[in-house]
C-alpha cells in the first residue's frame, strides 16, 4: 500500500508540473498594477461606470439658436509661452488667448447657454467628460456639467501642468501632474450657477471656465456661434448665456410639446 501511494504522488506531481509547464505559479499582485500610460488613455478603453441615461420625453421640446458678437472683435494677444520650452514647441505659429473667440460673421464660440429655471428632479449622472491640458491649453475652454457628475482631468503634454479649481461653493483643490498621460478623477456635488476658474499656477496663461448645474439642460456655443438644448418639457423657461468677457444675458422662452423654438444672443463689443 506504501509503494501504491508513493507511486500515486509521483504521477500526480508530474501531471502538476506538466500543467504549469515546470513553472511554480506565484500570485505576486501585479494584476492589480496598471501602467500609467494605460491608465491615463482617455479613448475609452477604462471601463466607465454605469450610468443611467435620462429618459428621453415623447413630448420634448428643444431650444436652439445662435450667439453674435455686436462691433469690432477686440484682438487677441498671443500666448507667451517661451518660459516653457515645450508649450511653445507644440504650436507652430503663437497660440492666442481665448477669452473671445469668433467665427467669420461675428458668431461667438464658448459662450455657456442653460436653463436657469428646470423642472426640479432627480436626473441621473451624463458619462464622464473630459478636462484635457494639450498644447498648454486647457480644452475645453469653458464647460458645463451636472453636479455629480465625473470629470476626468487629463494632461496630454510632456511637461508638468497643475490643475488649480477655483469654486466659490464647491470644494476646492490644486494637484500636479507632473506626467504626461495621468488622470485626475473629480466631480463638484453642489450646484454653482456663477461659472468659476480653473488655472495652472505653472502656466499663467492656462485658464478654463466652469459651471455646476443641477440638470442636464445647458449647452455651449461653437465656432458658429450654434447651440442646442434638447430633451426639455414642455414650459416657460428663463434661458442664461454667460460669456467670460461680456457677462450674462437672460431671456424667457416658451416652448410647447415637440416644440423647436429658435433663439438668438447678441452681445456688445
Amino acid at each position: 500500500m506504501k509503494k501504491f501511494l508513493s507511486m500515486l504522488f509521483a504521477g500526480s506531481l508530474v501531471l502538476l508540473v506538466a500543467c504549469g509547464q515546470g513553472k511554480e505559479v506565484v500570485d505576486d499582485g501585479t494584476d492589480d498594477q496598471v501602467d500609467t500610460a494605460q491608465a491615463a488613455d482617455t479613448s475609452g478603453s477604462e471601463a466607465a461606470p454605469a450610468t443611467a441615461a435620462a429618459p428621453v420625453l415623447a413630448d420634448a421640446a428643444t431650444i436652439s439658436g445662435t450667439v453674435k458678437l455686436e462691433g469690432a472683435a477686440p484682438a487677441m494677444a498671443s500666448l507667451q509661452m517661451g518660459a516653457d520650452a515645450y508649450c511653445a514647441s507644440q504650436h507652430t505659429t503663437p497660440a492666442k488667448d481665448e477669452e473671445v473667440v469668433l467665427g467669420p460673421a461675428g458668431e461667438l464660440a464658448n459662450v455657456i447657454v442653460f436653463v436657469k429655471n428646470a423642472p426640479a428632479g432627480n436626473y441621473p449622472a451624463p458619462p464622464p467628460t473630459t478636462l484635457d491640458q494639450q498644447g498648454c491649453q486647457y480644452h475645453p475652454h469653458v464647460s458645463a456639467v451636472q453636479a455629480g457628475q465625473e470629470i476626468q482631468i487629463k494632461n496630454s503634454d510632456a511637461t508638468l501642468h497643475n490643475v488649480h479649481a477655483m469654486p466659490a461653493v464647491n470644494s476646492a483643490f490644486n494637484e500636479g501632474q507632473p506626467v504626461q498621460g495621468m488622470v485626475a478623477k473629480k466631480k463638484f456635488d453642489k450646484v454653482e450657477l456663477t461659472p468659476f476658474r480653473i488655472k495652472c499656477d505653472v502656466h499663467g496663461w492656462m485658464k478654463s471656465y466652469m459651471v455646476v448645474l443641477p440638470h442636464p439642460f445647458h449647452s455651449v456655443s461653437q465656432m458658429n456661434g450654434t447651440f442646442s438644448i434638447g430633451n426639455l418639457p414642455p414650459g416657460n423657461y428663463t434661458l442664461v448665456a454667460w460669456h467670460e468677457k461680456y457677462g450674462t444675458q437672460e431671456q424667457q422662452v416658451t416652448v410647447g410639446a415637440k416644440e423647436t423654438k429658435q433663439i438668438s444672443f447678441s452681445f456688445k463689443g
